[in-house]
């Protein structure tokens, strides 16, 4: 603006006159002194707003003297986790809800903080739920600021740091902390945002989750483990009469779940197991009835799916996982510090993944401590197709990647494949005791955060899975932009960055960098400004994808890998049903179902017949493929 309306506008405020004017109350807290005259990270002091400027670092109350908020201050700290992509996850969501919103760097430690001010006060019930929503999405997050009605307070722009500078304003106008406009509608809206994104999460998280035997049935990664105390009594206890069968089921399968079973190792039992009377037998008028075999293997079979998801998903899964096994908080701790260093390591390291091959090794590095996490153990079975499709890369290439990974010392294979079993993979750490500085407490103006090792490993999850999930997207394929402008697309936040800060971050050279940069704009996926490059406020990767003529490759491929592990599975049954003695093989006259139980559940020789075979009696993999394909379409047609 030039002339005389930029001439009236009044002078910027300095930081102290800015915090007097936005302070809910008529003091602010300003921080102690050690010894030797250095600032502390400790507000027990106060000033007035009206009296002068304290000569040391100052914090405004977010709330006002009846404990309402009528400042939202979020801070993100890079101790508790990867500063750069929460900060554009809470944009997102701030410009979801319409709230506008000022972000400062708040010292020269990388932190960032982002104000919003209300027009309405808000309870600090409501703030409360924001704040634990975001923890379990933004790991940096310092939640306690937003927990402590009381003396929650934060440095507000223009306020000095301890360590030296003070919180300088990076986007978003100061006018809107003076004027503001927000009101509770939105910050309702803000809240309900959350909610919808961490069901989204949940959801996600807990599909890729859950693996998938030789035979098709899910199951979940991990170490094998003994039934929870509970789970091990309504297994092996004698029903009382009215007992509720399926009731006792139930119990027992979801705490095999949660022990990382898989179904065979409960179908071994059903011939005997009094908790597994629900599948055995039937209740009838007269008293429970033996079911046949394959009613029971089928009924067994139905309800381990429903159970074994609902333990993937539940939001107290995490909670009866501490109640059940003692060891489940240090093995949380373990593979969240192993991963936190993991991570560490490949951040200071960006030329390696700048390099040919590179972009897809750190997807598949991603992905890989995402699974530790979720099976929380550092040594983890690992299926190409499932990395693949979690990826966004084709499996051989995903194959490549963990060699690679493992040439250059980040992981290790510590079991070869071997029949039905996939690779084992474990990442390499320290052989001194591990710590966990990257999302571990930190303390602000406030109390420290809560959380223990499980918090730990669910924020680590819910960064890694949106890392991943950004660029696992058609539109990132060698048919569209291409790996390595997906790692620059990865790195845009909301918040305009130099192309030079970019490079610096991502190991490409200037000129590399650019080229990158404008092939996203050329396609809507990036814009610049004159501070710099950012994403657009508006995901276009699925209209971009059209627009390339990339769109449904990823599907195509998770179909393929459907079909091909449904071959795979007919041949494995086959073999099965070629091992089983005559008897097992010989079916009762009149009926659908085997005189004996058979190794498994053989459900594809049994919905396809024999498996199809060459001259001489060798499998014929090319007939079953497409077989399987066929059946495929045919199904996709009809629904």
């Amino acid at each position: 603006m030039t002339g005389p309306a930029a001439r009236r506008q009044p002078p910027p405020l300095s930081g102290w006159q800015l915090a007097a004017a936005v302070s809910p109350r008529p003091v602010v807290r300003v921080a102690a002194l050690d010894d030797t005259g250095r600032a502390l990270n400790s507000y027990p002091d106060t000033a007035q707003v009206n009296g002068p400027a304290p000569d040391r670092p100052y914090a405004v109350h977010l709330t006002d003297n009846r404990g309402r908020y009528t400042l939202l201050g979020f801070d993100l700290d890079t101790r508790h986790g990867p500063v750069t992509a929460d900060l554009a996850r809470l944009h997102a969501l701030l410009d979801r809800a319409r709230l506008p919103h000022v972000t400062c760097a708040s010292g020269p430690g990388g932190g960032r903080h982002v104000w919003v001010a209300l027009a309405e006060p808000v309870t600090a019930a409501v703030v409360a739920g924001i704040a634990r929503g975001l923890a379990g999405m933004l790991p940096s997050l310092d939640t306690a600021p937003l927990l402590n009605p009381r003396t929650g307070a934060l440095r507000p722009p223009g306020a000095p740091h301890r360590s030296g500078g003070a919180s300088q304003v990076i986007a978003g106008d100061t006018r809107t902390l003076l004027h503001p406009t927000a009101v509770t509608s939105q910050v309702l809206t803000l809240a309900g945002l959350i909610a919808h994104d961490q069901a989204i999460a949940a959801a996600d998280t807990a599909a890729a989750s859950i693996g998938t035997d030789e035979h098709g049935h899910p199951y979940l990664p991990g170490e094998r483990r003994p039934l929870p105390a509970r789970s091990q009594a309504a297994l092996t206890t004698p029903l009382p009469p009215g007992t509720d069968a399926s009731a006792v089921l139930a119990a027992v399968l979801c705490g095999a779940a949660r022990a990382r079973w898989r179904l065979a190792d409960i179908a071994a039992l059903l011939p005997t197991a009094p908790g597994l009377e629900h599948a055995r037998t039937e209740r009838t008028s007269t008293g429970r009835i033996p079911r046949p075999p394959a009613d029971q293997r089928r009924i067994l079979a139905h309800h381990w799916r429903r159970c074994l998801a609902h333990v993937a998903a539940a939001p107290g899964a995490t909670a009866a996982a501490m109640a059940d096994d003692p060891t489940f908080e240090p093995r949380c701790a373990t593979t969240a510090a192993a991963v936190a260093h993991t991570q560490r390591r490949a951040d200071a390291s960006p030329g390696r993944w700048a390099q040919p091959g590179g972009p897809a090794d750190r997807r598949v590095l991603d992905v890989l401590c995402e699974l530790v996490l979720a099976a929380v153990s550092c040594d983890i079975e690992l299926d190409i197709r499932r990395l693949s499709h979690l990826t966004g890369i084709g499996r051989d290439t995903a194959r490549v990647a963990l060699h690679r990974l493992a040439g250059d010392g980040w992981i290790t294979r510590t079991q070869a494949a071997q029949g039905i079993h996939a690779a084992h993979w474990a990442l390499n750490t320290p052989p001194a005791p591990l710590s966990t500085p990257s999302i571990t407490n930190g303390r602000s103006q406030a109390a420290t955060r809560p959380g223990g090792p499980s918090q730990l490993c669910a924020a680590w999850r819910s960064h890694l899975r949106e890392r991943t999930s950004t660029i696992a997207h058609d539109v990132f394929t060698p048919a569209g932009l291409g790996h390595h402008t997906a790692r620059v697309y990865q790195t845009l936040t909301t918040t305009a960055t130099s192309s030079t800060d970019l490079g610096t971050a991502l190991g490409y050279p200037p000129g590399r960098t650019r080229e990158y940069l404008e092939q996203l704009a050329a396609t809507g996926l990036a814009q610049h400004r004159t501070a710099g490059w950012s994403r657009p406020p508006t995901d276009r990767r699925d209209t971009t994808a059209r627009t390339l003529g990339c769109a449904g490759i990823l599907a195509a491929r998770q179909r393929r890998h459907h079909i091909e592990r449904q071959a795979w599975q007919w041949w494995l049954d086959e073999l099965a049903w070629r091992r089983a003695s005559r008897a097992q093989q010989r079916r009762t006259p009149g009926h659908d179902q085997q005189a004996l139980p058979l190794p498994g559940l053989l459900p594809s020789r049994h919905h396809r017949g024999a498996h199809p075979t060459r001259p001489g009696g060798r499998a014929d993999f090319r007939a079953a493929l497409n077989h399987v394909r066929t059946d495929d379409a045919r199904q996709r047609a009809a629904s």
